[in-house]
């Protein structure tokens, strides 16, 4: 028969055989176990350290300059943590443990089945290698405890809606996921911006200059002579950092031309006058006809 490998844990030695261990051998080997390792899955102790080896999320709200900018931001967290009274012992303070006779402090157990030997977790301790008389008031012996801690979340410039961050807290770490809010002014694409500008017609034919609002700072733009509607204008480096990399994006600029629901009578007047010289019009302009050699006049 081989030799158990005390040494790992949950080890199944099968004997020297003369031929490879049938359906039945297995069979009768692990019948008796059922029971254990059925206790072992459903254990208090087993569901008890997948909920703390499992990092809590966490979602942060960002308004759309926190996460384009950056922000350093407080944040309250509900976390299971080493027991701050028993320091994670799990014994009420100023008591003892005793010592675990099954599976002499160890904290494994040796079963025998006829030819088979298994080491596994004890069932007494729970792999402590001790017996907690006197648990702790505070975490009842779990070692763990929930706590409320309030810690500063540094969020980095650029980051985008649903992106998620890990953070050590403690002894545990967290994940927080980032919802960021809609801006009323830019609309974001990756680390580029893009916002409206209004122009009036006068700027939009002869040019001048027009005064935007950026991510940092107000913008002074240049409008170029005959600029059209929805034309863009690039402000760059005036965007977003970019976050796994170097620089920033851009700011795309797109201009909308204000054209005015009423006008005074000069302006009426001014407005025919160019009408009467446009040679590219498709259709008609009220106030102006076809005269019978073909030229434009004003009608009355």
């Amino acid at each position: 028969m081989a030799e158990p490998q005390a040494e790992r844990p949950r080890l199944c030695v099968f004997p020297d055989l003369s031929r490879p261990p049938s359906a039945a051998d297995i069979e009768t080997w692990w019948q008796p176990h059922r029971k254990i390792f059925g206790e072992f899955s459903s254990s208090s102790f087993g569901d008890f350290q997948t909920v703390f080896d499992q990092p809590q999320e966490y979602f942060m709200e960002l308004t759309f300059n926190q996460a384009a900018k950056g922000v350093n931001k407080e944040f309250t967290v509900n976390i299971m943590d080493t027991c701050e009274r028993c320091n994670g012992k799990g014994n009420e303070p100023g008591t003892k443990v005793q010592h675990c006779h099954y599976c002499g402090g160890s904290g494994m157990e040796t079963i025998n089945t006829g030819p088979f030997v298994m080491r596994s977790t004890c069932r007494r301790c729970g792999g402590r290698g001790s017996i907690i008389i006197s648990p702790c008031v505070v975490c009842r012996g779990a070692g763990q405890a929930k706590q409320k801690k309030r810690v500063m979340i540094p969020v980095p410039a650029g980051v985008e809606d649903g992106q998620t961050v890990r953070m050590p807290v403690g002894k545990k770490e967290i994940f927080i996921t980032f919802r960021v809010q809609k801006s009323p002014v830019f609309r974001r694409d990756g680390a580029d911006i893009h916002s409206d500008l209004f122009i009036s017609i006068a700027q939009a034919l002869l040019g001048g200059t027009a005064r935007a609002q950026g991510l940092y700072e107000t913008i002074n733009v240049t409008i170029p002579p005959g600029t059209q509607t929805d034309q863009k204008i690039r402000m760059g480096g005036k965007g977003i950092p970019r976050i796994n990399s170097y620089g920033y994006g851009d700011h795309y600029i797109h201009i909308k031309i204000r054209v005015p629901k009423r006008l005074t009578s000069r302006q009426h007047s001014l407005i025919l006058s160019y009408a009467e010289d446009e040679t590219d019009v498709e259709g008609t302009v009220n106030g102006v006809t076809l005269t019978s050699s073909g030229k434009r006049s004003t009608g009355n």
